[in-house]
């Protein structure tokens, strides 16, 4: 399995934050989605190694390099780029296989 862990930094997050949620919603549609979630930072303790400077994560899992592939190049995942892409002033990706 691909997990692809997406952080967002949003240029206005108290203007753009709930359209890219509800953008990010949509990537659940992509046939190639095993399974997803999306979510805030958590209230965790604060610590000096956790980096809660994001807006948004998303979490998508796939079940092969195959089907990550095939999501970077569907339509409903590059709707979400193009629509949302303006709105982000940072984004980093982590995948891992588990």
């Amino acid at each position: 399995m691909i997990v692809h862990q997406v952080f967002f930094w949003l240029h206005q997050p108290e203007k753009d934050l709930n359209a890219v949620l509800e953008g990010c919603k949509a990537i659940a549609q992509a046939v190639s989605v095993k399974s997803y979630a999306i979510g805030k930072p958590a209230a965790t303790e604060k610590r000096e190694v956790i980096d809660d400077s994001y807006d948004i994560a998303l979490m998508v899992n796939f079940e092969s390099i195959e089907d990550h592939d095939q999501y970077q190049v569907d339509p409903i995942h590059l709707k979400f780029i193009k629509d949302h892409k303006e709105k982000w002033a940072s984004v980093k990706i982590y995948d891992f296989e588990v």
